[in-house]
């Protein structure tokens, strides 16, 4: 039954005899033997024998020393398995009518006899064609010989779990599904040169069982002394290496299993090597070690890679360290500087180029051909995982990429205050369709749009790219919400956008009497909340559930537009729904958390405002999250006045350009302002010259944080570029050079490396 591991049997492994038979036309008529091994025909014919190998089955049996009388019985009754004079293990596979693979196998010396009628040690058998030459024109690549599968067994069906008719008439590496390129070329070689090849993969069944999987080749000859058939022998050793007292595969399974799962970072990676190095080293070799390259030299290995793996004396403390690369193509070379017994390297293969290497200690005998099976294995999963994270962190980085280039550069309305936020979902390392948009319109006023387009990759991310350019559109032609709304079905319609999508659109008018008024209408997006500065104008806090539609392209029905009249000190937040949704909390609970957040919210600024929100409903989002919060400015604001239990933080998103440097220098004094502080000057100095570096020397985005620490404002402005800032003497000509020299004065400074660029920060003293 396929899964089934045959029962192990104390038997050579090597064969005494493999004869291809022809069988009798007729009645009385002996069989022929039509081709034989080497150590048949050794045995058949020794050195300086006349007599010529090849006769009928009983002539050639007796001039081997074999049972010739159970090979004919065996034959004549299709004998799977029997044991011969407490001696030999015979067996005999029909191969059709006409044919049929007799083998015999020696049993061990000293061990208990097979019981009759068990299965074989070596269970399974297959026989494979050899071609009578290389394709026209072909060199001597791995792809010359690749052989024609005839045969197998029930019993190679019951070690590997996979039906005959699976292989039967293709390439010989379908034999060793879970060999790598180095065995798949072995077999293939010994298929065109007649040598024998043993080599032992990890291999899984269809039933997902892991086991080791041996497979040997016996090479065929016919009368004429050239090579025909190639047999090829497989069994499960898994047992037979444990009792051995050989590795444990199966306990280092457990470790490498997980290695090719869901694991998207780099830190995930590395954990999971890890585990698999301290598996091995206990299990397989006394030591083993991960040395990885970093991404910028995965396809131009450099002089070095860093140990992020160790377990074992000698590699103990070794993670984090530099090593030098193995030479060779293959790195099985010791690797330099290496202590101790002789030391291995299996490369880590990617998509056409080397990760780093699995560096193992083998001991004094050797892994073994099991332990290095179970080496070769875990050198090929800790590849793929390594290839998996980088190819999702690249994905994602383009993604992030492309979704930061589209969102709005500036967010200012004059007359209010504006803060907008964009969080992707950096916890589980992935980015979808969330967006916000801000548009001043010709009249003083401004359209403002939140959206979600269904999906979390790059795909979704170009969809969102499409909404975001429909809507800006319809918003250019029509004032209206819900007529810009029908407009964006028809134009979603056109362009073809193929992910379902969710979005808010509000304008804000400034009226004749100096107040505000919000108009918005929605198409299947999350509601709008308006807060009230004046209890005496309804609830704190309102959601505006009606003017709600179907998704954008769903529907032909008109699409409603509502208005509320604004007052100083009111607050309008437009969200998507990673800000509410959790796992442990449905999108309606959040909904009401948020709502009570919003309505306990003692800031004065929209940037204030948005942190609170922020806080209360948790930093790390397991969705995208895009939040807009527009506040009516109150007359007697300015100056602003200080409120002591606000958040004692900030943030903001500001475009990689030079108008940045002044929004980032307002937010930052009105920030003090507002928190009481009388650094503001001396902030503002510090804020200039870090964001005037990202815009000039750094690249992407440049976010601004300010925190309201005891004793000291700390200042953090981050940027993509990993090029650190330094303190220079100042030029001659006094055209530049000072800018970190003031700001070092001002107070402590450091640069912190992130995953995309830096961060660097700045603490003023405030007492």
């Amino acid at each position: 039954m396929p899964g089934s591991p045959p029962q192990p049997l104390p038997l050579r492994e090597e064969p005494a005899a493999v004869l291809l038979v022809d069988l009798p036309a007729g009645a009385g008529r002996p069989a022929g033997v039509a081709a034989a091994d080497a150590a048949a025909l050794r045995r058949a014919a020794p050195a300086g024998a006349s007599a010529a190998p090849f006769a009928d089955l009983p002539a050639f049996c007796r001039a081997a020393g074999l049972p010739a009388a159970a090979a004919e019985r065996a034959l004549a009754g299709a004998v799977p398995g029997e044991l011969v004079e407490d001696r030999w293990w015979l067996a005999v596979a029909p191969l059709g009518e006409r044919r049929a693979l007799l083998s015999l196998h020696e049993v061990q010396e000293g061990a208990a006899a097979p019981a009759p009628g068990a299965p074989a040690a070596v269970a399974g058998a297959a026989l494979t064609a050899v071609p009578a030459g290389p394709p026209a024109g072909a060199g001597e690549g791995p792809d010359d010989a690749r052989g024609v599968v005839e045969w197998v067994g029930a019993g190679w069906s019951r070690v590997t779990g996979v039906p005959a008719g699976d292989v039967v008439g293709r390439g010989c590496a379908g034999l060793l599904p879970a060999g790598d390129e180095d065995e798949h070329l072995a077999l293939r070689r010994a298929v065109r040169s007649g040598e024998p090849v043993a080599v032992t993969v990890l291999d899984e069944r269809t039933d997902g069982t892991r086991f080791l999987h041996r497979v040997r080749s016996t090479p065929l000859r016919d009368r004429t002394g050239a090579l025909c058939h190639v047999v090829t022998w497989h069994s499960d050793v898994t047992a037979l290496v444990a009792a051995a007292g050989g590795p444990d595969p199966l306990r280092a399974l457990a470790a490498l299993d997980s290695l090719p799962g869901p694991a998207r970072t780099r830190q995930a990676v590395v954990a999971q090597l890890g585990a698999a190095a301290r598996a091995l080293a206990g299990a397989v070799v006394p030591a083993a070690m991960v040395v990885l390259l970093d991404e910028g030299r995965g396809r131009a290995p450099g002089p070095g890679a860093e140990v992020v793996a160790a377990a074992g004396e000698p590699f103990e403390g070794l993670v984090g360290r530099t090593w030098r690369r193995p030479p060779g193509a293959r790195g099985e070379d010791p690797l330099p500087g290496a202590t101790g017994p002789g030391v291995l390297a299996l490369p880590l293969p990617g998509h056409g180029h080397v990760l780093g290497w699995l560096v193992v200690v083998p001991g004094e005998s050797g892994p073994g051909a099991a332990g290095e099976a179970v080496l070769r294995a875990a050198a090929r999963r800790a590849g793929l995982a390594v290839e998996n994270a980088r190819l999702h962190a690249r994905e994602h980085e383009l993604s992030e990429t492309l979704q930061r280039s589209m969102l709005p550069e500036d967010t200012a309305v004059e007359g209010l205050d504006v803060w907008a936020f964009y969080a992707p979902n950096t916890e589980h390392a992935q980015v979808g369709g969330d967006w916000y948009d801000v548009l001043r319109a010709p009249d003083g006023g401004a359209g403002v749009v939140v959206g979600d387009v269904v999906g979390h990759d790059v795909e979704a991310v170009a969809a969102m790219g499409q909404m975001r350019s429909v809507v800006r559109s319809a918003a250019q032609e029509l004032d209206d919400p819900g007529s810009v709304l029908m407009r964006v079905d028809q134009l979603a319609a056109g362009v073809d956008v193929q992910r379902m999508a969710s979005l808010v659109y509000a304008t804000l008018r400034r009226l004749d009497d100096g107040g505000w008024e919000v108009a918005w209408s929605s198409a299947g997006h999350l509601p709008p909340l308006l807060r009230r500065a004046r209890a005496g104008d309804g609830p704190a806090v309102e959601v505006l559930n009606d003017a709600t539609g179907t998704l954008v392209g769903l529907g032909e029905r008109p699409r409603p537009t509502r208005e509320r009249a604004l007052h100083p000190g009111d607050v309008l937040v437009l969200y998507t729904d990673g800000l509410i949704e959790a796992r442990h909390r449905p999108m309606r609970d959040g909904l009401e958390v948020l709502v009570e957040v919003l309505a306990g919210t003692r800031a004065r600024d929209a940037a204030g405002i948005g942190e609170e929100l922020l806080q209360g409903l948790g930093e790390s989002p397991e969705d995208d999250t895009a939040v807009v919060v527009v506040r009516v400015p109150e007359e007697a604001e300015e100056p602003a006045r200080p409120v002591a239990d606000t958040p004692r933080r900030r943030r903001w998103q500001l475009p990689s350009e030079p108008s940045s440097v002044g929004k980032a220098r307002h937010a930052t004094l009105r920030a003090c302002a507002v928190w009481g502080l009388a650094v503001g000057p001396q902030a503002e100095i510090v804020v200039s010259e870090l964001v005037a570096n990202a815009v000039l020397h750094g690249w992407g985005p440049v976010g601004l944080r300010l925190f309201d620490l005891p004793g000291a404002l700390r200042i953090e402005v981050e940027d993509d570029s990993p090029e650190q800032p330094r303190v220079v003497d100042a030029r001659p000509d006094g055209a530049g050079g000072h800018g970190m020299r003031v700001v070092a004065t001002l107070g402590r400074w450091g640069v912190t490396p992130t995953r995309r660029g830096k961060i660097v920060w700045v603490e003023v003293p405030t007492s």
